[in-house]
């Protein structure tokens, strides 16, 4: 979400009524172990911020502290709030390092497609697979190749040169399964899209034993990855506004969830009031 600060609550004297700020979802203690040791996106205790489907939204004390971020004039407020997801990206590509060299991300959602338009602009080839020839369509816009799954496997599509890391953008566990089998010897599998609590899954030790293939889990981002993600959509190096099918009011979340859920857009804008 982006949204106007109305009011000041005790300790928030850094920002002012009128600025337009944008919450992280967890603000990190800094005294815990993982915090201490730069792993802020996992911290023991965080303060979270849960909920913007409201006129107004009170953001806890210690996301206030840590991971409120104000917004560049000049910024829309429909791209500020893309902040969040764009900053769980750039912390998964932090988890796959620095020297991806092509990449697949196995999905078609808005997060799959944010990732093609971060390996855009970074340079990186980009293929991306699913069975939504809409949402293929919306990848090749940015540039990346696609997999049309009702039609071809990843195993003929890659026949002449497999990647060097592979996302997971939908939380299936069939596809966290099949990954380690696509990526190439020394490939490297970020295990992004978060299965169901309780979900177990297997590998081919003998595959990942002997292909040293690694898998990364990847989970939330830090401040930094907030800040840098911010960043990135002041300078327009990320637009993710052609991702935006429909802006509506509060009057329309039922409606907009309700297509969401029957697969119909990719990101719905919702303004904070109701008409």
């Amino acid at each position: 979400m982006c949204g106007e600060v109305i009011a000041l609550g005790e300790g928030a004297n850094d920002f002012v009524p009128g600025e337009r700020v944008v919450p992280g979802i967890s603000g990190p203690c800094g005294r815990c172990e993982e915090c201490v040791s730069g792993r802020k996106n996992v911290c023991r205790s965080p303060e979270r911020f849960w909920g913007a489907f409201a006129e107004f939204v009170r953001v806890p004390a210690g996301v206030v502290a840590t991971n409120l971020h104000r917004v560049p004039a000049g910024v829309p407020d429909e791209v500020a709030a893309f902040t969040d997801p764009l900053a769980s990206i750039l912390h998964g590509w932090k988890r796959l390092g620095p020297d991806v060299r092509d990449l697949l991300v196995f999905g078609v959602g808005a997060i799959a497609l944010l990732w093609a338009d971060v390996a855009r602009s970074r340079e990186v080839p980009c293929v991306v697979a699913g069975r939504r020839v809409d949402r293929l369509r919306a990848a090749e816009a940015l540039g990346a190749r696609t997999i049309d799954l009702s039609r071809v496997s990843p195993a003929a599509f890659f026949a002449g040169g497999r990647p060097d890391a592979a996302v997971d953008a939908t939380g299936s566990p069939e596809v966290w399964m099949e990954l380690p089998r696509i990526v190439r010897p020394g490939g490297r599998v970020l295990l992004f899209g978060g299965c169901a609590p309780g979900t177990r899954v297997s590998f081919d030790a003998s595959l990942l034993h002997y292909s040293e293939i690694s898998l990364i889990g990847s989970f939330h981002y830090t401040p930094e990855d907030a800040a840098e993600a911010l960043q990135l959509l002041a300078s327009g190096a990320i637009d993710p506004r052609p991702f935006i099918s429909e802006t509506g009011t509060l009057s329309d979340v039922r409606r907009f969830l309700d297509a969401q859920a029957n697969g119909g857009g990719i990101r719905f804008a919702i303004r904070g009031a109701y008409v």
